[in-house]
């Protein structure tokens, strides 16, 4: 009986001791008093004022970020675009915003990805803009009927710098391959090249299966990505030079080394003064794109009223469709 009695005891002693320790002991030397008037966040007539600051570092702070739920001033794009988009890049401020995260097809725009992993090469050294590079097999595109192509055969050969011009200015697809073999080997080793960097880019949304542009159902993008893939070319001096050309001439030998020259055209309308523009709009960074699944398409990164703006808009119905929907766009930016 007495052990019992010993028993109860020594537990009944061990939980007030307990009790003491997590329940009571709740004071320390160093406590925040309450009643403490913290004169940094009360200061003034701002309640905010002292409170720390801090520069927005991350995606939102670089980029125009378009609503996921809805769009903006979309009707006018409704019946005559599969996607369309027109950011004002300096206020980061959404004017236009039509299925800007649909999956659409890219056709030439695919090309913005390519010349972005080229200029990429010469910027790290592995390759030189002036060296000269053989165009060592014929490279057809028998499936795809009326495909844009330079008519180059085995044997001929340009520098690296007057096929970039070449490729961004008149679409060449078979330049594309040759820059995925030239770099990577093999175009399909360089296609996981060019999803990398998109991933890399935050443009998650697109695949790309060839170099080019030439339909193939795996190979889509949204115009968001093509908002993203600009950015990421007007980074790049060289790409930058080329847009700026309305002519140019592309120099290249033969298969018996006779050098010729040829007068190149940008595709882009506003670019080869096929459409007037007024002085106060500056076109910079851009790639059309065309083909039957993909539409009329046109990425380009403008200047307007001294304010940077980019425009994608993938078109059904007409190339004169197209550049009169983006001439309207540019009245948005004057309001």
């Amino acid at each position: 009986m007495k052990g019992i009695i010993y028993y109860l005891f020594v537990l009944t002693a061990v939980f007030f001791v307990c009790r003491h320790f997590i329940t009571d002991n709740k004071e320390y030397a160093d406590a925040y008093d309450n009643t403490e008037k913290v004169e940094a966040f009360y200061e003034g007539d701002d309640y905010m004022q002292g409170m720390p600051s801090y520069s927005l570092l991350g995606y939102q702070s670089k980029y125009v970020v378009a609503d996921r739920t809805q769009d903006t001033n979309a009707d006018r794009y409704k019946d005559n675009t599969f996607a369309a988009l027109f950011f004002n890049d300096t206020d980061r401020e959404v004017l236009v915003a039509h299925n800007v995260y649909r999956r659409i097809y890219p056709a030439s725009m695919t090309k913005l990805v390519t010349a972005i992993l080229v200029c990429e090469a010469v910027e790290r050294g592995d390759l030189n803009l002036d060296d000269y590079v053989l165009y060592s097999h014929d490279i057809n595109f028998d499936e795809y009927n009326g495909a844009m192509h330079s008519g180059f055969s085995e044997g001929y050969s340009a520098t690296l710098r007057n096929y970039m011009y070449a490729f961004m200015m008149c679409s060449f697809n078979d330049f594309g391959v040759l820059f995925g073999e030239l770099i990577a080997g093999n175009e399909a080793d360089f296609c996981n090249m060019m999803n990398q960097k998109m991933k890399e880019i935050g443009a998650t949304n697109c695949h790309f299966s060839n170099t080019h542009g030439l339909h193939l159902d795996d190979h889509y993008v949204t115009a968001y990505d093509m908002y993203l893939i600009l950015e990421e070319a007007s980074k790049h001096e060289l790409l930058s030079e080329i847009d700026g050309y309305s002519s140019y001439t592309f120099v290249y030998k033969d298969e018996n080394g006779d050098e010729w020259g040829w007068d190149i055209e940008p595709t882009n309308r506003f670019v080869n003064r096929d459409i007037s523009l007024p002085s106060n709009i500056k076109i910079k960074e851009w790639k059309t794109g065309t083909t039957g699944m993909a539409g009329y398409c046109l990425a380009m990164k403008v200047e307007i009223n001294e304010k940077d703006y980019t425009v994608v808009v993938a078109d059904n119905q007409s190339s004169d469709d197209l550049y009169n929907t983006i001439s309207a766009m540019f009245n948005l930016a004057n309001k």
